[in-house]
C-alpha cells in the first residue's frame, strides 16, 4: 500500500509560484530579525510587532543636493537605535560552521 500525498499548490502552476514565493518572504523576515534587529526586537516577536517598531516611524524623505535623507526625531534615534541597524544592514552576517 502506496500513500502519495499532493499538496493543492503542487496541481497548479500560479499557486506554487505564489507559495514559494511567500516562503521566501518568510526566510527573509526571519533572516533580517535575526541578523539586523535583534537589539531592538526580540527574535521570537512576531510580524506585527516588528513592523509597529521599526516601520510605523513618523519620518520624512528628503532629498536635496543629489542626496536622499530620512529625517527621524532624536527620539526615535535614539530609542529604537537606527544608526546601530543601518550598520548591521550594510555589514554581512557572520556565519559560524560547527
Amino acid at each position: 500500500m502506496v500513500i502519495t500525498l499532493v499538496f493543492l499548490f503542487q496541481r497548479f502552476v500560479p499557486n506554487a509560484a505564489f507559495y514559494y514565493t511567500m516562503i521566501l518572504g518568510f526566510f527573509l523576515f526571519e533572516a533580517f530579525k535575526e541578523d539586523v534587529s535583534e537589539p531592538v526586537v526580540p527574535v521570537k516577536s512576531f510580524p506585527t510587532t516588528l513592523r509597529r517598531r521599526l516601520v510605523d516611524v513618523a519620518a520624512k524623505v528628503v532629498s536635496h543636493a543629489g542626496k536622499t535623507v530620512l529625517k527621524v526625531t532624536a527620539i526615535a534615534m535614539e530609542s529604537l537605535r537606527f544608526k546601530e541597524l543601518w550598520e548591521r544592514c550594510l555589514s554581512a552576517p557572520k556565519f559560524v560552521w560547527t
